[in-house]
């Protein structure tokens, strides 16, 4: 490989147009800091555009819960703190996490890469979910939150006659587009930077993400619980 790296614009491009390409040079020279950092402010600045609708569609909903007055203006007040503080805290635990389980198994298959190529990796791996807020900001902007809240693009889509609230519908949901395409990513890069193949590292992390999801759907039969 020449000792020319892609700058930041072309590995964004390169990961959604030609994956291999974009995490055998994410691999080369791996990059962290200015990725992550813009990876968290364009998810502040869209969910900053979102705002005024979240607001109002959380308010309704905690009206809707019975809460009283006072404790709807206390949870207004801390509402976007604790969405800045929330991002600012949940993307780089996210990238942590996948890069620790990548890590896990390089160890396990005593392969080629160090944590810091794998945590890049992490980061580029979540450009489908940074398109998909994109849209949804759009979306919501458009059509308002509850409207936008009413679209699927999760394989329950297609569980047209089943219970909306049975555990296969609620599984399915976890099934998401944006999220799967993420996970494919994910295995694409970490396999790259290990130099093995796919095929071990997509079994072992679709293991985990399959009880991931299982635990999530079950959770979400109590969404307090989520």
């Amino acid at each position: 490989m020449e000792e020319t790296t892609m700058s930041l614009a072309e590995r964004l491009r390169k990961v959604v147009t030609s994956p291999a390409q974009a995490f055998t040079d994410i691999a080369f020279h791996p990059t962290i800091l200015w990725p992550g950092l813009v990876f968290i402010a364009i998810s502040l600045i869209l969910n900053v555009i979102m705002l005024p609708e979240t607001k109002a569609f959380t308010e309704q909903t905690l009206a809707a819960s019975g809460q009283s007055p006072e404790q709807i203006a206390l949870a207004m007040k801390l509402f976007v703190p604790g969405a800045i503080i929330g991002i600012i805290v949940a993307l780089p635990m996210v990238w942590l996490v996948e890069a620790g389980l990548l890590a896990l198994y390089n160890q396990l298959v005593v392969g080629a890469a160090t944590f810091k190529q794998l945590f890049s990796v992490a980061i580029f791996a979540g450009i489908p979910s940074l398109i998909k807020s994109f849209i949804a900001t759009g979306l919501v902007k458009l059509i308002g939150f509850e409207a936008y809240m009413q679209i699927n693009t999760s394989l329950a889509l297609f569980w047209v006659n089943g219970d909306a609230g049975s555990f296969v519908y609620r599984l399915l949901q976890q099934f998401e587009l944006f999220r799967i395409w993420g996970f494919i990513l994910l295995i694409l890069g970490g396999a790259i930077a290990m130099k093995k193949k796919p095929r071990g590292l997509a079994i072992y992390l679709g293991v985990l993400g399959i009880i991931y999801m299982v635990i999530l759907a079950l959770l979400a039969k109590n969404p307090a619980l989520v």
